[in-house]
């Protein structure tokens, strides 16, 4: 039973001939096997479909609609933010040279007051952003507040000057 491997390659050389259309033949049965598909892409085509559909479907849905601002509309709110700016300075600069409360909430209530005026204004220039008389009295009203706190700031010095030159004389 034991054979020498040697002898084993040796008988090989006697091979077979193959026929003729061997290989015709087998290219033939090769082609007519059912080809494997490949699941794997295919579900993963699906998944970044359905990804990139939700995520199109999520950003529309979601979205806040752009409101294109005009250069009136801009242009205003750069004045107003700086007049509001000032008007806090000034406000600030009332209470630290302010010694009287009912003073002080006087002139706070006065300041309620336009700017509630000042809010209701704003609603009509909302409805109506391209009629200059709502522009000037949104600026007016501004305006008057910030000289409101800057003529009783200068009427204060006047009368902490008045009551220096009295203590002095006396």
């Amino acid at each position: 039973m034991k054979k020498d491997i040697r002898d084993l390659f040796e008988e090989d050389n006697d091979l077979k001939t193959l026929p003729d259309g061997h290989r015709a033949e087998f290219l033939d049965k090769l082609q007519k096997q059912p080809k494997k598909k490949s699941n794997g892409f295919f579900w993963l085509g699906i998944a970044a479909v359905t990804i990139i559909a939700l995520t199109v479907g999520f950003s529309i849905f979601y979205s806040e609609p752009v409101e294109e601002i005009s250069p009136m509309i801009a242009q205003i709110e750069a004045v107003e933010a700086e007049y509001l700016a000032d008007i806090e300075t000034e406000w600030e600069n009332f209470i630290a040279i302010a010694d009287d409360e009912i003073l002080i909430s006087r002139f706070k209530r006065r300041l309620e007051e336009l700017d509630n005026d000042y809010q209701d204004i704003a609603v009509l220039f909302k409805n109506d952003s391209n009629n200059i008389a709502v522009v000037e009295s949104l600026i007016e009203n501004l305006q008057t507040r910030l000289q409101l706190l800057k003529d009783i700031q200068e009427h204060i010095k006047i009368l902490n000057q008045n009551n220096e030159q009295h203590e002095n004389t006396i």
